[in-house]
């Protein structure tokens, strides 16, 4: 028998808010995830998308952490790195990654950001029931979202990690790092001979005409493909689910971040 999801608290003046901001917020998923969570614990919280456009961020997240009642945002592309100036304190994980995906007020009230974006693709792997240890990986994309995966799989025990980006200096320094850690990475174009698992990390596939990040015509059903762009149907998953490779897309990573992050703003 089905059981309907608990029903939201009634919104009023008493009602604390948490924002998802972005630029865009279309296909943002969050806060079908984080409000049912509210309400099953009886918070009298809402979680609402919030577009912020890129070219107004800078003066537009002052007055938005200013608001009296906002407590918490998570916080996606294109923003994860921008975020940073304006919160008073980041975790170390955030700091080594140079990214933040959620904030919250602490009750003396300041801001605090940490990052759960290697937390969710962890938890959409094991979705999938892949076992990540001794897993050869191509990453692409070495951003906030792409770092905070690559050491995510790096406690995980990967065997390997090879990760491209555009950025050739910031995939080498991420590279460097986690060899300093003992994994063993590369910086280089991802080749899909051998490769257990693939990760988009990028934004590419948000646009219709953005094509796949990297060419996959050589994709088979052995590797494992897991695209975090929030929207689904981009490119790089019809050709996973067309030659049959396991996989899955960005709904399943947010919902592996969610549990981590509605604890991270019970404070």
């Amino acid at each position: 028998m089905n059981t309907l999801p608990p029903s939201p608290l009634p919104i009023s003046g008493r009602t604390r808010l948490y924002g998802f901001i972005g630029d865009p917020v279309a296909y943002a998923r969050t806060p079908q995830n984080l409000n049912p969570l509210f309400a099953q614990v009886e918070k009298d919280a809402v979680m609402i998308a919030l577009h912020i456009h890129a070219d107004r961020f800078d003066q537009t997240i002052p007055n938005l952490l200013a608001l009296g009642n906002l407590d918490g945002v998570v916080i996606t592309m294109p923003f994860k790195d921008r975020i940073i100036p304006f919160l008073d304190t980041i975790s170390e994980n955030a700091r080594a990654v140079n990214a933040v995906n959620a904030a919250k007020r602490m009750p003396d009230g300041t801001w605090h950001g940490d990052i759960f974006d290697g937390a969710g693709l962890v938890g959409a792997a094991r979705s999938l029931g892949l076992k990540i240890e001794g897993l050869n990986v191509g990453l692409i994309g070495s951003g906030g979202a792409g770092s905070a995966i690559a050491y995510a799989l790096s406690d995980a025990g990967i065997a390997s990690l090879t990760v491209y980006d555009l950025d050739a200096t910031r995939a080498a320094a991420l590279a460097f790092n986690l060899n300093s850690r003992g994994t063993q990475t590369r910086a280089d174009a991802v080749t899909l001979n051998g490769l257990d698992l693939l990760i988009n990390a990028t934004p590419i596939g948000m646009n219709p005409d953005d094509g796949t990040p990297i060419d996959v015509t050589a994709l088979t059903a052995r590797t494992t493909v897991i695209d975090i762009v929030p929207k689904p149907d981009t490119q790089l998953s019809q050709r996973a689910k067309a030659v049959g490779c396991p996989f899955t897309d960005g709904a399943a990573m947010v919902a592996a971040q969610a549990a981590a992050i509605f604890s991270f703003f019970a404070i």
